[in-house]
Protein backbone atom coordinates (compact mmCIF):
# COMPACT_ATOMS: atom_id res chain seq x y z
CA UNK A 1 0.00 0.00 0.00
CA UNK A 2 2.96 2.62 0.70
CA UNK A 3 4.18 2.14 -2.58
CA UNK A 4 0.99 2.75 -4.32
CA UNK A 5 0.56 6.06 -2.39
CA UNK A 6 4.31 6.91 -3.40
CA UNK A 7 3.64 6.47 -7.04
CA UNK A 8 0.23 7.79 -6.85
CA UNK A 9 1.96 11.27 -5.78
CA UNK A 10 4.70 11.11 -7.85
CA UNK A 11 2.21 10.61 -10.73
CA UNK A 12 -0.19 13.71 -9.44
CA UNK A 13 3.26 16.01 -9.97
CA UNK A 14 4.80 14.80 -12.56
CA UNK A 15 2.24 14.38 -15.33
CA UNK A 16 0.99 18.15 -15.13
CA UNK A 17 4.37 19.07 -15.06
CA UNK A 18 5.30 17.07 -18.38
CA UNK A 19 2.46 17.76 -20.15
CA UNK A 20 3.15 21.57 -19.50
CA UNK A 21 6.63 21.77 -20.06
CA UNK A 22 6.27 19.63 -23.62
CA UNK A 23 3.27 22.12 -24.79
CA UNK A 24 4.56 25.37 -23.66
CA UNK A 25 7.87 24.53 -25.95
CA UNK A 26 6.37 26.02 -29.11
CA UNK A 27 3.46 28.36 -30.38
CA UNK A 28 -0.39 27.15 -30.83
CA UNK A 29 -3.34 28.12 -32.76
CA UNK A 30 -6.67 28.05 -31.37
CA UNK A 31 -9.51 27.97 -33.66
CA UNK A 32 -13.43 27.82 -33.42
CA UNK A 33 -15.64 26.79 -36.18
CA UNK A 34 -19.21 28.76 -37.20
CA UNK A 35 -22.12 26.84 -38.58
CA UNK A 36 -23.48 29.00 -40.89
CA UNK A 37 -26.16 27.32 -42.14
CA UNK A 38 -26.49 25.12 -45.36
CA UNK A 39 -23.40 23.07 -44.48
CA UNK A 40 -20.82 26.11 -44.77
CA UNK A 41 -18.59 26.62 -41.58
CA UNK A 42 -16.42 29.47 -41.20
CA UNK A 43 -13.33 28.42 -39.04
CA UNK A 44 -11.67 31.13 -37.44
CA UNK A 45 -8.13 31.00 -36.07
CA UNK A 46 -5.64 32.86 -33.35
CA UNK A 47 -2.22 32.37 -32.96
CA UNK A 48 -0.80 32.48 -29.23
CA UNK A 49 3.27 33.08 -30.02
CA UNK A 50 4.16 32.74 -26.04
CA UNK A 51 7.25 31.21 -24.88
CA UNK A 52 7.69 30.46 -28.80
CA UNK A 53 11.44 30.83 -30.04
CA UNK A 54 11.18 33.45 -32.84
CA UNK A 55 8.84 35.56 -34.30
CA UNK A 56 5.99 34.23 -36.47
CA UNK A 57 6.35 35.21 -40.14
CA UNK A 58 4.02 32.85 -42.41
CA UNK A 59 1.33 30.59 -41.22
CA UNK A 60 0.57 27.46 -43.24
CA UNK A 61 -2.65 25.77 -43.10
CA UNK A 62 -1.66 22.42 -44.45
CA UNK A 63 -4.55 20.37 -46.85
CA UNK A 64 -6.75 23.23 -47.01
CA UNK A 65 -7.44 22.00 -50.48
CA UNK A 66 -7.66 18.57 -49.79
CA UNK A 67 -9.64 18.28 -46.25
CA UNK A 68 -11.20 21.88 -46.17
CA UNK A 69 -12.03 22.14 -50.56
CA UNK A 70 -10.22 25.32 -50.48
CA UNK A 71 -9.38 26.93 -53.93
CA UNK A 72 -9.26 30.31 -55.34
CA UNK A 73 -13.02 30.77 -55.09
CA UNK A 74 -12.96 30.18 -51.56
CA UNK A 75 -13.99 33.17 -48.64
CA UNK A 76 -10.68 33.99 -46.67
CA UNK A 77 -9.70 36.44 -44.43
CA UNK A 78 -6.25 37.29 -43.23
CA UNK A 79 -5.51 40.30 -40.37
CA UNK A 80 -4.14 43.39 -41.10
CA UNK A 81 -1.15 43.62 -42.49
CA UNK A 82 -1.22 39.85 -43.67
CA UNK A 83 -1.89 38.67 -46.96
CA UNK A 84 -2.18 34.62 -48.59
CA UNK A 85 -2.02 32.05 -51.31
CA UNK A 86 -5.38 30.09 -51.34
CA UNK A 87 -4.26 26.31 -52.17
CA UNK A 88 -4.23 25.65 -56.12
CA UNK A 89 -5.54 21.87 -56.74
CA UNK A 90 -3.96 19.56 -57.52
CA UNK A 91 -0.45 21.43 -57.31
CA UNK A 92 -1.23 22.97 -53.81
CA UNK A 93 -2.83 21.51 -51.25
CA UNK A 94 -1.60 24.67 -48.38
CA UNK A 95 -3.52 27.72 -47.61
CA UNK A 96 -0.68 30.25 -46.52
CA UNK A 97 -0.72 33.16 -44.49
CA UNK A 98 2.50 36.01 -44.78
CA UNK A 99 2.91 39.30 -43.27
CA UNK A 100 4.31 42.20 -45.61
CA UNK A 101 6.37 43.73 -43.32
CA UNK A 102 8.68 42.25 -39.99
CA UNK A 103 6.37 45.26 -37.83
CA UNK A 104 3.54 43.03 -38.65
CA UNK A 105 4.91 39.84 -37.59
CA UNK A 106 3.88 38.02 -34.45
CA UNK A 107 6.21 38.34 -32.05
CA UNK A 108 7.04 36.02 -28.90
CA UNK A 109 5.06 36.93 -26.34
CA UNK A 110 2.22 38.07 -29.34
CA UNK A 111 -1.29 37.25 -30.36
CA UNK A 112 -2.94 37.24 -33.46
CA UNK A 113 -6.10 36.67 -34.45
CA UNK A 114 -8.18 37.03 -37.96
CA UNK A 115 -7.06 33.85 -40.22
CA UNK A 116 -9.94 32.42 -41.34
CA UNK A 117 -11.98 30.40 -44.13
CA UNK A 118 -15.07 29.23 -45.04
CA UNK A 119 -15.51 25.45 -45.69
CA UNK A 120 -18.25 23.06 -46.07
CA UNK A 121 -15.85 20.67 -44.29
CA UNK A 122 -17.51 20.16 -40.65
CA UNK A 123 -15.01 19.87 -38.04
CA UNK A 124 -17.03 17.35 -36.32
CA UNK A 125 -15.93 14.86 -39.11
CA UNK A 126 -12.07 16.02 -38.76
CA UNK A 127 -9.65 13.52 -38.21
CA UNK A 128 -6.64 13.39 -36.41
CA UNK A 129 -3.99 15.15 -38.62
CA UNK A 130 -6.81 16.58 -40.69
CA UNK A 131 -6.39 19.93 -39.21
CA UNK A 132 -2.23 20.75 -39.33
CA UNK A 133 -1.05 24.07 -38.93
CA UNK A 134 2.94 25.20 -39.34
CA UNK A 135 4.08 28.97 -38.43
CA UNK A 136 6.88 30.41 -40.27
CA UNK A 137 9.76 32.04 -38.13
CA UNK A 138 10.55 35.27 -38.91
CA UNK A 139 14.49 35.14 -38.03
CA UNK A 140 15.00 31.68 -39.55
CA UNK A 141 12.49 31.01 -42.29
CA UNK A 142 11.65 27.17 -40.77
CA UNK A 143 8.33 25.47 -40.76
CA UNK A 144 7.48 25.44 -37.18
CA UNK A 145 4.83 22.67 -36.00
CA UNK A 146 2.37 24.70 -33.78
CA UNK A 147 0.98 22.79 -30.90
CA UNK A 148 -2.32 22.27 -29.69
CA UNK A 149 -4.36 24.47 -27.55
CA UNK A 150 -3.11 24.02 -23.80
CA UNK A 151 -4.96 22.07 -21.23
CA UNK A 152 -6.25 23.69 -18.29
CA UNK A 153 -3.97 22.83 -15.08
CA UNK A 154 -7.12 20.99 -14.00
CA UNK A 155 -7.12 18.73 -16.96
CA UNK A 156 -3.38 17.33 -16.25
CA UNK A 157 -4.34 17.09 -12.17
CA UNK A 158 -7.94 14.24 -13.62
CA UNK A 159 -5.79 12.85 -16.03
CA UNK A 160 -2.90 11.91 -13.13
CA UNK A 161 -5.50 10.66 -10.71
CA UNK A 162 -7.42 8.80 -13.25
CA UNK A 163 -3.66 6.72 -14.40
CA UNK A 164 -3.19 6.33 -10.95
CA UNK A 165 -6.80 4.68 -10.09
CA UNK A 166 -6.20 2.90 -13.28
CA UNK A 167 -2.63 1.41 -11.78
CA UNK A 168 -3.91 1.02 -8.69
CA UNK A 169 -6.89 -1.37 -9.97
CA UNK A 170 -4.15 -3.20 -12.48
CA UNK A 171 -1.78 -4.12 -9.63
CA UNK A 172 -4.47 -4.78 -7.06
Amino acid sequence: MRTWRRMFVALVVAVPLLAASGALAVPIVQYSATDLGGGLFEYQLTVVNDDGSEGLSGLNVLHGGSVFGLDGSSVIGAPSGWQFFEPLPPLIDDLNYFSLSPGDDIPVDGTLGGFSFRSTTDPDTLAPGDFEVEGIGSDSATQIPLGDALPEPLSGLLLAVALALGARRAWG
